[in-house]
């Protein structure tokens, strides 16, 4: 048996060690909190993270779509400009072949003929003219008509050239679309290149941000694992402690209080049982109900 004095030093300790248990919860409860707010933190930057990615993302989407037009379209108009030097060359080639055909059959211009055969047949059809002049002009006539006649090749050439010539003016005007097209989507894709680099920075940083507030969290789940495994030593003690004092027949006030709240619970149940059952209550009974009610 422990004499009073161990009995003494041994309920000391325990309340001691009650008083630490209590500073330890205390200390393990704030650093929860800060571990939530920590946690409330960390979730905000991921939630960054995730919004600055699908940003990075449409950014990514847009330029590479955008890039894509530009290609295409400098593909078109490197065909476009060397359908432009095919025509150029063959214009070239019928302005000369004109040329030749026109000094072979000794003409200036088909066009100036026709309109020249025209003026000369008003003439003979509306003057009174000599027989002797009507003559000689008919020859003149009958000379131009069979120029006129060979010129129809050289007519073939000027349809052949006014063709060339609507090709290439049609080319040019789509040509000077297209430029705009590449320099507008050029444009814009580098904007979204731009945009696309500065949000993989903010990316980087707030990363380093959340890594950060990982590496606190960590900290804090070590330090709190601590004080629970210290916690659960002196809790431990405490139970040991008591353990011996229960077998000295040494009974805490928090003990007997317990007890006396489990007998209370007991006998509540049964007074409750009396009721459901119609038995007669004793006055205990009704003092039990009574203490009851008031809690």
């Amino acid at each position: 048996m422990l004499s009073e004095p161990e009995i003494k030093n041994l309920m000391n300790e325990i309340n001691s060690l009650k008083s630490e248990v209590k500073e330890l919860r205390i200390k393990l409860n704030a650093l929860d909190k800060k571990k939530e707010e920590l946690f409330r933190e960390k979730r905000k930057i991921g939630s960054d993270i995730y919004s600055r990615i699908k940003n990075a993302q449409d950014n990514k989407h847009k330029r590479d779509s955008l890039t894509g037009v530009v290609k295409n379209t400098k593909l078109t108009k490197e065909e476009m400009e060397s359908r432009v030097n095919v025509l150029d060359a063959e214009i070239v080639k019928l302005k000369e072949e004109k040329k030749k055909l026109l000094e072979k059959l000794g003409i200036d211009d088909p066009v100036k003929l026709k309109r020249n055969i025209k003026s000369l047949e008003f003439k003979i059809e509306t003057e009174g003219l000599s027989f002797e002049k009507e003559k000689e002009l008919m020859k003149v006539l009958s000379k131009m008509k069979k120029q006129y006649e060979s010129s129809k090749s050289i007519q073939e050439l000027n349809r052949k050239l006014d063709d060339k010539f609507r090709e290439i003016r049609d080319l040019r005007a789509q040509l000077d679309m297209t430029k705009k097209i590449v320099q507008v989507s050029a444009k814009e894709s580098q904007k979204h290149h731009i945009e696309l680099i500065e949000s993989s920075k903010e990316i980087d940083e707030l990363k380093k941000k959340e890594a950060a507030f990982e590496e606190k969290i960590g900290a804090i789940k070590t330090e709190m694992h601590s004080i629970t495994e210290e916690l659960d030593k002196k809790n431990a003690k405490i139970d040991e402690l008591r353990k011996t004092l229960h077998e000295n027949n040494v009974q805490l006030k928090e003990d007997i209080d317990k007890a006396n709240q489990e007998l209370l619970k007991h006998k509540n149940e049964e007074v409750k049982e009396k009721l459901k059952t119609g038995k007669k209550l004793t006055t205990e009974d009704l003092l039990i109900l009574q203490r009851t009610m008031k809690n």
